[in-house]
């Protein structure tokens, strides 16, 4: 299957949370375009560095950079605070006019280790599809921000949107510098529809990863 990831960074984050995420990245088999913020890094097999200031317009333009970079059928969006299984790229897309997204994932506090995930969590780190679709929607995407400002939406609210699981989860790691916020209970949704499966654990029970063990080596 013709896939590539597309790897973007801000260079903002401890660099231990940066280097572990390349590491688990690295095991996924295939082919990587990575888009870095104001610095260059020895990482990907294709290398882009952009310059500006880190926002989510900013983010935006780097997945676009990265797509425009892709000669790949398919895409994967990969965030550089997220440990991505390599199951989670065994995923084949079936059509070529579909967002796909992975929501077999766990958000871990950085802080103490604590997780917490739902069944329905739609997130740009877990997108994959169509390269042309992508690059269709995120360069309209670009447009919209530039001209009508942040709407804090960053997942896509049109087109037709499907849900799959990889055998091991995800793990997406919240830290003091994510863009986006963080919900560690059912009470800080406003839509509870987005709590549908909400869970709790400690790092030592998060099926498939040695999550204890990355944490205390990190830590």
């Amino acid at each position: 299957m013709d896939k590539t990831i597309i790897y973007y960074t801000c260079n903002t984050h401890k660099p231990e949370i940066n280097d572990l995420a390349r590491k688990f990245l690295s095991k996924a088999g295939l082919p990587i375009i990575s888009v870095s913020l104001n610095k260059k890094i020895n990482f990907g097999d294709i290398r882009v560095v952009m310059q500006g200031a880190r926002s989510p317009l900013m983010m935006h333009k780097q997945i676009v950079k990265g797509l425009e970079a892709c000669n790949s059928k398919y895409a994967f969006l990969a965030e550089s605070d997220v440990l991505y299984h390599s199951s989670h790229f065994d995923f084949i897309p079936t059509r070529d006019d579909v967002f796909y997204f992975n929501t077999n994932v766990w958000k871990l506090r950085w802080v103490d280790g604590h997780c917490v995930r739902t069944d329905v969590s739609q997130q740009l780190s877990g997108m994959c599809g169509s390269r042309q679709l992508l690059l269709n929607f995120f360069k309209k995407r670009v447009v919209q921000i530039e001209q009508e400002g942040w709407n804090r939406h960053y997942e896509p609210k049109i087109g037709i949107r499907e849900n799959y699981q990889s055998k091991i989860c995800n793990i997406c790691i919240r830290h003091d510098a994510n863009l986006s916020g963080s919900k560690w209970s059912v009470n800080d949704f406003k839509n509870k529809r987005y709590t549908r499966g909400w869970k709790e654990s400690t790092i030592d029970n998060i099926v498939g990863w040695n999550v204890k063990e990355i944490y205390n080596e990190t830590n």
